[in-house]
């Protein structure tokens, strides 16, 4: 799935937010006040303060916390790692893609609340296979990074940043692509800034002309030249690589350290601004990577069950249930929600398949299981899939294939190792020489929002303490936390 994906980002869509603001090293260490959450008055955004966050899309921790035993040769990731604070991996959500990922990563709650639950958009078997994303910012359902930010007068900037076409970014390079016209960047340049790739690229994005090389152009333009609060940043390369040749792979180490090299031009930009003191990073990912090497076809088994009715020429007529794949993980989707006696074939059809010794099922998730996780509304149940597996879209053909160039997926249990995410924080916000073992995708946000001064009023997440700082959490934030405890 996440491979159909990268051939339309092909294109230089970019995002990027700005936030917030003043003193960094002004907030009170004071203790905090125990009154209710009502009674406290936020206090003023972190103006004088920023924030840049960067997403290298499917960077496993390894990459930075044994790059020596991988041949890895990633000094800016190293510096910040040793320079600042750092989680050994990161849980991240269900399922773990890009899109979903990526919206947790700025608004500190699960897909079910956000309204980001897949990368592309549902589309029943009978209906035009478009193949569209959750490209646009209309179709979130909660408070943003960029939006608490806007509210209090910060600077914000995306490059690339996924769901953010028509987001209140006051300079914005969304990720948006024709899945018709993969090549064409026509969408990007509708939907950006009016003439801001034009000045950001100006004769061209030099000898890297390449689609992260594009971003880090425009994210080195944008910082220099406007110096946002909060910046988002998202590099898709790394991702690429590792669906088609695998994690670990020479081809993925190879990029990783390209990766590693725009991570070290964005830094240098911050200098150039004469913001690097002010400028705090956090360098993130949105999945693990799991290895591939069999793909197995839901909807062809939905076929011969004749939940899925095709015409003589292979074309859906009918279907009353439908495989909505993501990698690792697929959703199972009525077509009449209500229709017991389709839900309860469908459970007897994946749960025998889940059965199978060395099958392709590692588990089925009923909905009590995606209720807790806060996955897709929509799904009667999900699978997850077994090691070595990936799930498919195809009507036809077999139920088990080889893909040749498909070598790595996510979209499985968060809570599987390999599915680990990453996080390093670096700069005056960071608690040097701190680490964790396990952080949790949902407080990366809730994090970010405090070194600028912000809280989010709905985020499940809370501030990780243990990585930024003593005395940087806003009281408004400190004081939801102890209201949430005192509750629980």
């Amino acid at each position: 799935m996440k491979k159909l994906f990268y051939a339309p980002r092909i294109l230089f869509a970019f995002v990027c937010i700005s936030l917030l603001a003043s003193s960094l090293f002004g907030q009170s260490t004071a203790p905090q006040s125990t009154a209710p959450e009502q009674s406290v008055q936020p206090a003023p955004a972190r103006s004088d303060t920023h924030v840049i966050m960067i997403s290298i899309d499917g960077l496993v921790p390894d990459y930075y916390t044994e790059p020596a035993r991988l041949g890895l040769k990633v000094p800016n990731l190293v510096k910040m790692k040793l320079g600042g604070a750092f989680a050994i991996g990161v849980e991240g959500i269900y399922p773990s893609v890009t899109y979903p990922a990526h919206t947790t990563l700025v608004t500190g709650v699960r897909p079910a609340v956000h309204g980001i639950i897949q990368n592309r958009i549902f589309e029943a078997p009978t209906e035009t296979q478009t193949r569209e994303w959750y490209w646009f910012t209309k179709d979130l359902k909660s408070e943003t990074l960029w939006t608490l930010a806007k509210k209090s007068g910060l600077v914000t900037a995306g490059v690339g940043w996924p769901v953010t076409v028509g987001a209140e970014l006051d300079y914005n390079v969304p990720e948006i692509a024709d899945p018709k016209e993969r090549s064409s960047p026509k969408r990007t340049i509708q939907h950006s800034t009016p003439g801001l790739i034009t000045d950001a690229l100006g004769l061209g994005a030099g000898s890297d002309n390449t689609t992260d090389g594009r971003r880090a152009k425009i994210s080195e333009f944008i910082i220099e030249k406007y110096r946002p609060n909060l910046m988002l940043i998202h590099f898709i390369a790394l991702d690429g690589v590792h669906h088609e040749k695998g994690p670990r792979t020479p081809e993925a180490i190879e990029m990783a350290e390209r990766m590693d090299a725009y991570i070290g031009r964005i830094v240098e930009a911050t200098r150039r601004a004469g913001i690097f003191e002010k400028t705090t990073f956090f360098i993130v990912s949105d999945h693990g990577f799991a290895e591939v090497k069999k793909r197995f076809e839901p909807n062809v088994l939905l076929v011969k069950e004749k939940l899925i009715t095709l015409d003589p020429n292979g074309k859906p007529v009918d279907w009353k249930a439908a495989a909505w794949p993501a990698g690792g993980s697929c959703a199972i989707v009525l077509r009449d929600p209500a229709d017991k006696a389709t839900a309860a074939k469908v459970r007897s059809i994946f749960n025998d398949v889940a059965s199978r010794n060395n099958g392709p099922v590692n588990r089925v998730l009923e909905r009590k299981d995606l209720d807790r996780l806060g996955s897709i509304p929509n799904a009667l149940l999900m699978l997850d899939a077994a090691p070595g597996y990936a799930f498919g879209d195809a009507l036809t053909g077999d139920e088990v294939t080889e893909p040749k160039d498909y070598r790595g997926t996510h979209g499985h249990l968060p809570t599987r190792a390999e599915l680990r995410s990453s996080l390093i924080i670096f700069g005056p916000g960071a608690r040097v020489g701190a680490q964790m073992p396990l952080a949790r995708m949902i407080d990366i946000a809730p994090t970010a929002a405090a070194l600028l001064g912000l809280s989010f009023s709905d985020a499940e997440g809370q501030s990780i303490r243990e990585l930024i700082k003593p005395g940087l959490i806003p009281k408004a934030q400190a004081s939801k936390k102890k209201s949430k405890g005192a509750k629980e």
